[in-house]
């Protein structure tokens, strides 16, 4: 029986949690989150961003459906009355299936991904991505503070042509999302940042002001393996699976992992070495 609600019905919570699966999902494990999502009123539901797919684990046949392997980047997630005590009790579940990107986790596989499929591109570790930036200015100015100086020839100058690109268009992709890109002679290697900020900042859009902002930086003439990626998170975060994910994420590592996955083609194998680099995380 599921557990009452001593809230309104009308007021809803939403909760996530975002982990890398360490072993496949046999119908054991599809069946027992079925029977723990059965004690509570809150719905769930089963994403398998590796492959930008979801299902209703009320349906453990469609769960199997999302052919989870290890190594797949996969989030749970929790919304209703009680989501709260939920997610208490689905974080013992998700521990069993893999690797959980909480708010302490201290390994980096997404940064093992990057480097194995994309070695060209930088992105700072995800304990740089909170901002307090009180304008679209500012916090352009701190996306740029994360790239390392090895990639810049002139911050200044990139500062300007950013600024340029947003007097053009406001570069905000979905609602409560911007993705600033420029090709600048002051880029010498592909970098990106990420930051998450509490506070909803304007960014002159009539989608609203944004949470999360990503900064694509690129040299003024890249390379076709350079532009595959930025095509590649177009399309992801037009998505219907993997960008409300990633706005769902609520850890700058569950953010930084997602958005890692969105840089690479989907159904991409990566479980090339991931099992013990997980295991040893």
């Amino acid at each position: 029986m599921p557990v009452p609600c001593s809230r309104q019905p009308s007021v809803m919570l939403q909760r996530e949690l975002t982990f890398y699966c360490q072993q496949p999902l046999t119908i054991p494990q599809a069946q027992r989150l079925r029977r723990l999502g059965g004690m509570f009123q809150s719905r769930l539901l089963l994403l398998n961003l590796a492959r930008r797919q979801q299902a209703n684990p009320e349906q453990p046949l469609a769960v199997l459906a999302l052919g989870v392997c290890p190594g797949d980047l996969c989030q749970l997630v929790i919304e209703g009355c009680d989501a709260e005590l939920a997610h208490m009790v689905l974080t013992s579940w998700v521990n069993e299936q893999g690797v959980l990107l909480g708010p302490s986790t201290d390994h980096d596989e997404a940064g093992r991904r990057l480097a194995l499929h994309l070695p060209d591109y930088h992105f700072p570790p995800a304990s740089q991505t909170l901002c307090n930036a009180a304008d679209k200015q500012s916090c352009l100015r701190h996306l740029v503070g994360q790239l390392p100086d090895s990639r810049l020839r002139d911050p200044a100058q990139l500062m300007r042509h950013l600024l340029a690109r947003e007097q053009v268009c406001a570069t905000v992709m979905r609602p409560g999302l911007a993705m600033p890109h420029v090709m600048s002679s002051s880029v010498l290697a592909p970098c990106i940042s990420m930051v998450y900020s509490p506070t909803p900042l304007e960014w002159q859009s009539s989608l609203g002001p944004v949470q999360r902002v990503i900064l694509l930086a690129l040299p003024e003439h890249p390379h076709e393996e350079h532009l595959s990626p930025l095509s590649h998170l177009v399309r992801a975060l037009l998505d219907d699976v993997l960008c409300p994910a990633l706005l769902r994420a609520t850890t700058p590592a569950a953010r930084r992992a997602i958005l890692v996955e969105a840089l690479i083609p989907a159904g991409t194998n990566h479980d090339i070495g991931t099992g013990s680099a997980l295991s040893s995380a």
